[in-house]
């Protein structure tokens, strides 16, 4: 594949050289010029696919350029990079033509992701595919997006399963709202049965009663209402995917019955007497600790072994901030299709916000906020006043929550009141807490015993 090719115009050669060696490391064909004139002079002999462009330049302004450019040629992609205090101007800039603006400092992520945006909506892909290889992986119709190395990693993990001949028995575990559903269609998307039934149910949602009967159906009379043989998830899901969401929740009796079924794939519907075989990949999901399940009674040690055969851990976004600003775009993109609306880009303070906010809700709760932002704002630029309070920083009305006092105080012992707060909040159980104070597990437990708490 050709490198795209982007042009760089500062009269700073401290910023040109920033650029071109980080731009250069990033897999981009980098040109960089000190004036606007030399610019265009080189646009003359050869189009560039983006321009990153300064407001202010010697000679010729870096909006003159813009007008330029656009006449020269409409379909290069202009990002303006503005100093503090001309937002303004750069966003006249934006109406006028350009694809968006950064502000300096400039941050380079920021910068790389635009790029890889202006790139991918015009169709550029074919010059870079780096979007695709950084941002997102396709399953058969089914994104998996991110930058970070877990989610390469998942992705590497997708598409060895879907190597596979026969089917293995997979367990993602991870908090609400963080997408365990989409690795499970990738997963059966990528894999051999992808043209077979992918079912889903969700243990949580099901009485005690009746969780049975629609994993393994039932025959007429078995029970009150059951008036007709009705075909249980896994039989009609035969060569296909069953995914049981929320399994942590599953009741122990329904427990025993399904770890019966893995270990032969042969079931009874309810009240029958024939034995009936099926063959299903079963992918599992909870947003629960497992292991901690495990321990305190409420789920099977063997069920867990039998599941767990390919284990994948999804971790919240507070601890892969770099999978933020990937997800909102991609959530904007369709989303913006669906309401038949333009899907606009968000300023660099936009998204230093949503890097920062810890997401409680996960991809769930940024899908949301985007939606919120589409139905509401028509602006050319999703601005950092359109996100709510809460995840511009937190605060309201410029108050903190908390402030230090004038007295000062002792920051481990105020790290220990707020772990044992949090405790008290969820009832001892240390994977909530550790949810609560934005911890992983692990950290947790280390300052557990960093505190001696017991």
């Amino acid at each position: 594949m050709d490198k795209a090719t982007v042009f760089v115009c500062d009269d700073e050669w401290l910023i040109r050289e920033w650029f071109q060696e980080h731009l250069a490391a990033e897999n981009y064909a980098v040109k960089c010029f000190g004036d606007g004139e030399s610019l265009l002079e080189a646009i003359g002999e050869g189009v560039p696919d983006l321009v990153l462009l300064d407001l202010r330049l010697p000679g010729i302004s870096g909006l003159e350029v813009l007008e330029r450019v656009r006449t020269i040629d409409p379909a290069i992609l202009v990002i303006m990079m503005t100093a503090y205090g001309e937002v303004e101007v750069a966003v006249n800039a934006v109406r006028s033509g350009a694809y968006h603006f950064v502000e300096k400092p400039v941050n380079l992520s920021n910068v790389v992701l635009l790029i890889d945006q202006a790139l991918e909506m015009r169709g550029l892909r074919g010059k870079s595919d780096r979007s695709q290889a950084q941002h997102q992986w396709q399953f058969s119709g089914v994104k998996l997006v991110g930058r970070s190395k877990v989610i390469r990693d998942i992705a590497g993990v997708i598409s060895r399963l879907g190597e596979m001949g026969s089917p293995a028995n997979v367990c993602i575990q991870g908090e609400s709202g963080t997408g365990k559903d989409v690795v499970a269609r990738a997963i059966h998307a990528q894999g051999p049965r992808r043209t077979k039934p992918f079912l889903d149910v969700n243990c949580t949602a099901l009485p005690e009663s009746l969780i049975e009967s629609e994993l393994f159906g039932h025959e007429a009379g078995a029970f009150t209402g059951a008036g007709k043989q009705t075909m249980g998830l896994f039989e009609a899901a035969h060569e296909g995917t069953v995914f049981l969401d929320e399994i942590g929740d599953m009741p122990l009796t329904a427990q025993a019955k399904l770890l019966q079924f893995l270990e032969t794939h042969v079931f009874r519907r309810v009240g029958g007497v024939r034995s009936v075989k099926v063959d299903v990949q079963i992918i599992a999901a909870t947003n629960r600790d497992l292991k901690e399940a495990v321990e305190a009674g409420d789920f099977r040690e063997d069920l867990y072994y039998r599941l767990n055969v390919v284990p994948i851990y999804l971790p919240p976004l507070r601890e892969r901030r770099e999978d933020i600003a990937p997800l909102a775009s991609h959530f904007c993109e369709i989303l913006a299709a669906e309401m038949r609306r333009p899907c606009r880009p968000m300023s660099a303070k936009a998204i230093e916000a949503i890097e920062r906010f810890a997401w409680p809700g996960n991809a769930r709760q940024l899908r949301n906020v985007v939606e919120r932002i589409l139905l509401f704002h028509d602006e050319d630029v999703i601005d950092e006043s359109f996100l709510p309070p809460e995840v511009r920083g937190g605060f309201l009305d410029g108050d903190r929550d908390f402030s230090l006092p004038p007295s000062g105080m002792v920051l481990e012992e105020m790290e220990k009141d707020l772990i044992l707060q949090a405790l008290e909040q969820a009832n001892g159980n240390k994977t909530g807490a550790a949810r609560l104070l934005g911890l992983t597990r692990d950290t947790l437990r280390y300052r557990l015993v960093k505190h001696g708490i017991e």
